[in-house]
This record gives structure tokens, sequence and C-alpha cells, in this order.
């Protein structure tokens, strides 16, 4: 095929009162002195316990923690209209606040198709959804070819379209399906760049390193894309279906299994309208994040109520606080 580029791509427990917190980091601090002689390394301890202490007070502005989220309604259909009063969210289980939601603007998206061998009994209906994947794409748009490893790709609209022209049922070769490693590596290679992953596939896996549990947080960690899947096995009962559904769950993404291949375009078309409207929603927590944090976000009513017909897509964890834009650097 010319032209294709072939590489390899807590539970939190109940808050103690101020008397028993304030023993307790003193306790700390002295119990950390105890072991440094430098009088400047005792002063840098305490600061660094007395600023830990500080930030559990209130919002900690200096920690932004930005996530993509996509808003369904009770048909699940995708919908934006949500603004920052209207949800709530916490981090490891303490509240955050929310700050702001935007629409994201400069989103790319990769098709992620599978081309090993079992992908024949279901190759022109993926390769219709494809095209109908693109149809409905702006320039910022890959795609990438995988079963047993990343097997090429394409950057960019143009590009994408014309290596889709050249695919062909002769391409699908026996050898294994890696798709969580797979997505792993997409993930290491956006760097920062926020998108959205749409998997084509019929959800088999049988060569990954890593498992569904760890490829979740490798994603997050890495770039935290959500994942999209069209399934394409027609058989509602294969049990390997749950180990994907958790990565598509987890990395706020949506994923369809259409029951026959007339039903296909209609599945497609449900994930382009969650892919292409996301949300950026910045929060405030009230401490630092540092490690991978559990998130929960829910729509909320003007009484405070959760919003039992509106469905919030997100990761089910983050990473970090936002890195410094340019200019603080």
């Amino acid at each position: 095929m010319r032209g294709l580029m072939v590489g390899d791509f807590r539970a939190d427990s109940a808050p103690p009162s101020r008397i028993n917190e304030r023993y307790r980091l003193v306790t700390t601090i002295n119990s950390y002195n105890g072991r440094v002689r430098c009088p400047l390394k005792r002063t840098a301890i305490a600061l660094v316990f007395l600023m830990g202490a500080f930030a559990r007070v209130g919002y900690t502005q200096g920690c932004p923690v930005s996530t993509t989220v996509r808003v369904l309604d009770k048909q699940g259909v995708a919908s934006v209209n949500l603004t920052a009063d209207q949800m709530r969210a916490e981090i490891d289980g303490t509240p955050a606040k929310v700050s702001s939601i935007s629409r994201e603007n400069n989103q790319r998206i990769i098709l992620l198709l599978d081309i090993s061998s079992n992908m024949k009994s279901v190759w022109n209906p993926a390769m219709a959804a494809a095209r109908q994947l693109i149809e409905a794409s702006g320039e910022n748009f890959d795609i990438v070819l995988f079963r047993d490893r990343i097997r090429g790709y394409a950057r960019g609209r143009s590009k994408s379209e014309q290596l889709l022209e050249q695919l062909s049922p002769d391409l699908l070769k026996p050898g294994g399906t890696a798709l969580y490693d797979s997505l792993i590596g997409i993930a290491d290679s956006l760097k920062g760049s926020k998108a959205a992953i749409v998997v084509i596939s019929d959800g088999g896996e049988n060569s990954s390193v890593h498992s569904s549990d760890v490829t979740v947080p490798l994603l997050i960690r890495a770039s935290s894309p959500s994942v999209f899947a069209l399934i394409l096995d027609y058989n509602e009962h294969e049990p390997s279906r749950r180990y994907f559904k958790k990565i598509s769950t987890d990395t706020g993404g949506l994923i369809e299994y259409p029951p026959s291949s007339s039903k296909v375009p209609e599945a497609m078309a449900t994930l382009i309208a969650a892919v292409q409207n996301p949300l950026v929603v910045t929060l405030q927590p009230s401490r630092m994040v540092i490690s991978m944090a559990r998130l929960k976000l829910e729509a909320i009513s003007p009484n405070g109520e959760p919003q039992r017909d509106v469905r919030l897509l997100h990761v089910v964890e983050v990473a970090s606080c936002d890195a410094p834009s340019a200019d603080l650097r």
C-alpha cells in the first residue's frame, strides 16, 4: 500500500476535629525533624507540611484540574446544555469547585481500525462506518491500523481518506490482536493533546501485554484520551465484552454494539454525536492532586438534587493538576 507509514506508532475517613488535626500535624513535623540535623532541612520539612495543611482549608487555587466531559440526555443523545452551577464534583471524596465549563474546539479524532483476520466477516460494515466517521470529522483526524501491534497510520484527514481507499480484505492477516497495547501506544504519542480514540473492531483481544485493568490508568497518565468503540461481533452474550467496556466507560467514552450490520450506521451516528460534543470542565480541588485520584461528577438541579435524566461521560480518575501554561513556566 503506497503511502502507508509503518511504525510503532480510598475510602476517606470522617474529618478529625481541629485539635486532633493540629496535634497530628505537630507530631508529624517533630517526627521528621527528629531525624534531620540540618536546620534548613528542618524548616523546609515544616513548610511542606504546613502548606499541605493550609491547602485543606479551602480550594487550592494553584492546582486547577481540567477534564473532558460529555453530556447525554435520558435518551442517550449528546447535549451541551450544562453550566458550572449545574454540576457537582468530588476528587477522592472531597468537594471540588467547578470553576468553568467550555467547549473543546481543538479535539483530535483518531480512528483505531482492527485489521486482524477476525474482521473478514464484518469488513464491509466496518469500512462503511470508517467512512461515516471521516465524513463527519474535521481536519484533526488520524487513522491507526492494528492487529498484533500498530501496523500503520496516516495523519490528517486527506491522508486518512487516501489510506482508507487503499484498504482491502487482503490486508487482513492472522497473528493476534493487541487492542489494549495499541490504545496505550496512541495515548503515549499524543503528548497532552485533547483526543478521542474511536475503535472499530470485533472486540477481540489476545496479544496485549497489558490487561484492561492496567490499561485505564496508563491511558489517563499518558494523555487521558476518551475511548469510543463500535464493536462488530453481533453477539451480545460474548463474555469478553465487559473487559473492553470498562476501558471505554472509565476513560469517559462510549461503546456501541449494533445487533446486526443494518444497525451499524445508526450506532456510528450515536458515537459521532458524542465524540463531537466534548466539554472542558475545570475544577479547583481542596488539596493538591499529586497522584491518581478518584473523580466523581454529577449534574444537579437548582435545588441541589442529582438530575437522574442526565448522564455525564468522564474519566474515573485524574492524574495530577494541570501543567502551567507557557507564560508561567
